[in-house]
C-alpha cells in the first residue's frame, strides 16, 4: 500500500515552516526522549474518556522485521524532491530492520472531530487537526496538562527522519472511527518555482489536492503492515510511531531504562491509588516484545516520601501559600521526611540520574497533577533522613502558572507574565523556597562549632530514633493525662506522641527535635512538660551511667520561632496546633521526649 503526499506550500499570507516547528519548543532543560515521554502523558490524560476508569499508558521499543520495513518504504514510496527530508527517510529506512517507538494511549478520546483545519465541529473538540495541521492551538480542556499545543514537535525532534505516523480509533460527528496518517518535518525548500515550508503528509489524496488520513479498513490494513497493534471501539485512543528514533548514544535498553526513570520521577502522582482503589493511569514500558517493570510510588525511593508529601498537601497538614498585594490563595504545600533507602539504579545512559540521591526536593504542579519541575531545597544534617514536598497552585491561578510554563512545560518562569500573574507565580516561588528553607533548618546554629559533617555522623550514631519507637513517620493522637496530679479533672486536650524529625545545634548544643500536636477547644492556657530520657536496648531511663543527663532546651513554633526555654511550655489549645521540642543529646546515644499535660488555668 502506497501512501499519497502532500508538501505544504506557502500560502500568500504566510506560514510557519518545518524550521520553525523543529524550534517551537525553544530550550528545554530535558533531554529528548525524556521530553517525549512527558508530552505523551500529558497529552494522554488531557484526552481521558472518563475519570472513573484508569488511562493506560505503554510505551515500546522495538525492531521491525525485514517485512515490516519492506511495508514502511512502501508506504514512504513518495518522496518530495528538492527536500532534506527525502534524503533523511530513505536512510532511516534503508537498514534491513529498522527500530521505531511506539507511544499508545488506551481508554482515551483519541485524535477525534474533523481532518481539515477549516471545518468546524460542534460534537468533537478539534484533535486531529490540532495535533496534525495546526501549530499552537490553545488548551481546550478545562485545567488540562497541555496549553500550547507544541508537543508533537518533540515526536519530530527525536526522529533522525523528522517523521512520525499517527494511528487512532475515535469519533468524528458521533460515529466511530479509525484513521492513519503521517507526518514529517523539514528546511523549507524550492522546487520548480515554488516555495515550500517543509511540512508533509502521507495518507489518501482528496479530489481538492489535500491529504487527508487513511480511514476505516485501509487504516487498519496499513498500521497492521507495520506491526502496530488494530485499534478497535473497545480501546479508542492513539498510537504514534517514532520512525528511526535518535536514541541519544544510549542502547535500547538504557532508553527503555530512561523512559522507567522519566514516568517514575514525572508521574508518580498518577500511581497513587485513588479513592475507588485504582490509579489515575497505568504504565507499561515493552523492549523488544519483553514486558519491563515500572517502579512504583512504594518501592522505588524517594517516592513513597514524595506520596506522603502529597497527601499531607490535599489534607490537614497543608501549608497554605498565599499572597498578600493583591491578598490570594496561591497554593498548597505539603512536606514530609523519611529514612534515607538506597537508590535502586536504572543504568539509563545519563551522565546524571533523574532520581537524587538525597530528597530535598519539592514537586511544582498545577491541579492536572503532572510535575513540572522540582523546586530543590537545601538538604538535612543527617545523612540516614530525607524530606520531600509538593505544592499544587490553586484552581483560581491555575491560568497564571500554566501561562509561565515555556512551551516544553518544564518550568514557571514569571517573567513570561505581566500584573498580577506575574506576581502570583513570582511570590510562589520565592515563599516556597523561605518555607521549605524553614522546613530543612527550623533553627540557626549559634556559632561554628558543629559542621554539617558533624551533624551527619551524629545521625548515623543514632539510628532509628528519627524514624520513632515503631517505625512510624508520623506520631498518633492519644488522650492526654488528667490535669494536675491528684485533681481528677479532664483538660480536653489531646497530644500526639511526640515525633522525632532532624537533628540541629542549639546554643551549640546537639539537639534531637520532635514535632509535638496539641488538639482541643480550650479558652484557657495549658501547661505542659517535656520530660527527656535515654533510650537503651528494651526500655528507656532519665540518664545513663557515665552521661550527662538530656536537657530540653527549647519549644519552637513550626515555623523555627521561640515558645519558651526549658522543659515547660503555656499555650491556649483552640483547634489543632504544634510545636516543636528541642532535646540535648549526651554523648552518642538516642533520646526521646515524653509530654505530660500539667493542667489548665
Amino acid at each position: 500500500m502506497r501512501l499519497d503526499r502532500q508538501s505544504e506550500r506557502y500560502a500568500p499570507t504566510g506560514n510557519i515552516s518545518g524550521t520553525g516547528v523543529e524550534r517551537s519548543l525553544g530550550t528545554p532543560t530535558l533531554d529528548r526522549l525524556h521530553l517525549l515521554i512527558r508530552e505523551a502523558v500529558q497529552n494522554a490524560w488531557d484526552a481521558r474518556a472518563d475519570d472513573e476508569h484508569p488511562v493506560r499508558f505503554r510505551v515500546r521499543i522495538r525492531t521491525l522485521t525485514s517485512g515490516q520495513t519492506g511495508n514502511l518504504r512502501e508506504l514512504f514510496a513518495d518522496l518530495p524532491e528538492g527536500s532534506d527530508i527525502a534524503a533523511k527517510i530513505e536512510k532511516s529506512l534503508g537498514n534491513a530492520r529498522s527500530r521505531v517507538i511506539e507511544i499508545a494511549d488506551y481508554r482515551t478520546t483519541g485524535l477525534g472531530g474533523p481532518v481539515r483545519a477549516d471545518q468546524i465541529s460542534s460534537d468533537e473538540p478539534p484533535d486531529f487537526v490540532n495535533y496534525f495541521r495546526n501549530i499552537g492551538s490553545p488548551r481546550d480542556k478545562h485545567l488540562g496538562g497541555g496549553t500550547y499545543g507544541y508537543g508533537k514537535s518533540s515526536g519530530f525532534a527525536l526522529s533522525a527522519c523528522s517523521t512520525l505516523i499517527g494511528y487512532t480509533h475515535t469519533t468524528d460527528g458521533g460515529r466511530d472511527v479509525a484513521r492513519l496518517m503521517a507526518a514529517g518535518v523539514g528546511k523549507p525548500f524550492e522546487y520548480r518555482r515554488k516555495r515550500f515550508t517543509g511540512r508533509h503528509w502521507w495518507g489518501s489524496i482528496a479530489r481538492d489536492g489535500v491529504v487527508d488520513p487513511l480511514e476505516r479498513e485501509k487504516a487498519h490494513r496499513a498500521a497492521a503492515a507495520i506491526g502496530l497493534e488494530r485499534r478497535s471501539v473497545s480501546d479508542r485512543g492513539t498510537t504514534l510511531a517514532i520512525l528511526d528514533p535518535s536514541l541519544e548514544n544510549r542502547t535500547p535498553p538504557q532508553a527503555a531504562n530512561a523512559v522507567l526513570e522519566c514516568l517514575a520521577w514525572f508521574f508518580w502522582p498518577k500511581m497513587l491509588p485513588r479513592e475507588n482503589g485504582t490509579p489515575a493511569m497505568q504504565f507499561e514500558v515493552e523492549l523488544e516484545g519483553n514486558l519491563l517493570a515500572v517502579p512504583q510510588p512504594s518501592n522505588f525511593p524517594p517516592l513513597a516520601i514524595l506520596a506522603d508529601a502529597m497527601k499531607c498537601a490535599q489534607g490537614v497538614e497543608q501549608r497554605i501559600i498565599r499572597c498578600e498585594r493583591p491578598i490570594k490563595v496561591l497554593g498548597r504545600l505539603g512536606l514530609a521526611r523519611g529514612q534515607w533507602l538506597p537508590r535502586q539504579i536504572l543504568d539509563c545512559g545519563n551522565d546524571q540520574p533523574l532520581i537524587p540521591e538525597r530528597s530535598s526536593h519539592v514537586a511544582l504542579m498545577r491541579p492536572a497533577e503532572l510535575v513540572v519541575r522540582y523546586l530543590v531545597g537545601s538538604q538535612l544534617p543527617s545523612d540516614i533522613l530525607e524530606y520531600g514536598g509538593v505544592f499544587i497552585c490553586d484552581d483560581q491561578v491555575e491560568e497564571d502558572f500554566a501561562a509561565a510554563e515555556p512551551p516544553a512545560h518544564d518550568d514557571w518562569v514569571p517573567d513570561n507574565l505581566e500584573g498580577h500573574s506575574r506576581t502570583f507565580v513570582r511570590v510562589a516561588l520565592r515563599r516556597l523556597q523561605e518555607t521549605v528553607e524553614r522546613y530543612a533548618n527550623p533553627l540557626p546554629a549559634d556559632g561554628q562549632a558543629a559542621s554539617q559533617l558533624s551533624l551527619a555522623a551524629l545521625g548515623d550514631a543514632l539510628g532509628g530514633i528519627l524514624i520513632g519507637q515503631h517505625g512510624q513517620r508520623t506520631g498518633t493522637v492519644r488522650p492526654s493525662p488528667t490535669g494536675p496530679r491528684g485533681s481528677g479533672r479532664k483538660s480536653g486536650v489531646t497530644i500526639s506522641d511526640p515525633e522525632p524529625f532532624r537533628f540541629a545545634i542549639v546554643r551549640k548544643i546537639p539537639c534531637a527535635l520532635f514535632r509535638v500536636r496539641f488538639s482541643g477547644q480550650s479558652q484557657r492556657q495549658s501547661s505542659f512538660r517535656a520530660v527527656p530520657f535515654v533510650v537503651l536496648e528494651g526500655g528507656s531511663a532519665p540518664d545513663a551511667a557515665g552521661l550527662e543527663s538530656p536537657r530540653v532546651l527549647a519549644w519552637l513554633s513550626s515555623d523555627g520561632a521561640s515558645l519558651s526555654t526549658g522543659s515547660d511550655l503555656r499555650i491556649r489549645v483552640t483547634g489543632e496546633l504544634s510545636a516543636i521540642v528541642a532535646v540535648s543529646i549526651p554523648g552518642d546515644c538516642a533520646v526521646g521526649v515524653d509530654v505530660r499535660h500539667e493542667g489548665t488555668d
